[in-house]
C-alpha cells in the first residue's frame, strides 16, 4: 500500500507542477525555453507514480503502514526550533540544538556519535552558508 500512496504523491506532484508551468513556453530540444526542463522533471514524476502506483496495485498488498510518531514529534520539534532560533542564536547554535533535537526520534540515542555529528554539521553548514555563500543570516548568537 505504501508504494501505491508513494505512486499517487508523485503523480500529484507532477501534476501540479505540469499545471503551474503551463505558461511557460517549452520550445524544442535545441531551442530550450524556460519551461522545457521543469516541464520534463514534470512529466518523469508523473511517468515514475504511475510505474510505481501500478506496481504498488499489483504487488496486493493493502493496509496502511504505520507512522513512527516519535520520530514525527522530534523532527517536527527540531525544524520548529530551528526557525525560531536561527535570527537569535545564529546558524552554528541553531544547528546544533537542531541535530539534539532530531536525534530524540531514534529509540536508541548514540550518545557518543551525536555530539560529534552534530559539531560537524554545524561547523560544515556555518562554513559553507556563513562564509562560502555569505549568505545573510547570522553565523554566531548576537
Amino acid at each position: 500500500m505504501s508504494q501505491l500512496l508513494s505512486g499517487i504523491l508523485f503523480m500529484a506532484v507532477g501534476t501540479f507542477a505540469l499545471y503551474l508551468g503551463r505558461g511557460y513556453p517549452a520550445g524544442s530540444a535545441g531551442d530550450m525555453g524556460p519551461g522545457y526542463l521543469p516541464r520534463l522533471v514534470a512529466i518523469g514524476l508523473v511517468l515514475v507514480g504511475s510505474a510505481c502506483a501500478l506496481r504498488g496495485w499489483l504487488s496486493g498488498e493493502r493496509g496502511l503502514p504505520g507512522f513512527p510518531l516519535r520520530a514525527g514529534f522530534w523532527i517536527g520539534v527540531a525544524v520548529v526550533a530551528f526557525a525560531l532560533l536561527i535570527e537569535r542564536a545564529g546558524l552554528f547554535v541553531t544547528c546544533l540544538v537542531a541535530v539534539f533535537l532530531a536525534s530524540g526520534a531514534e529509540m536508541q540515542r548514540r550518545w557518543r556519535e551525536v555530539p560529534v555529528i552534530a559539531l560537524l554539521l554545524a561547523g560544515f553548514c556555518a562554513l559553507l552558508f556563513g562564509y562560502a555563500l555569505g549568505l545573510p543570516m547570522p553565523v554566531w548568537p548576537s
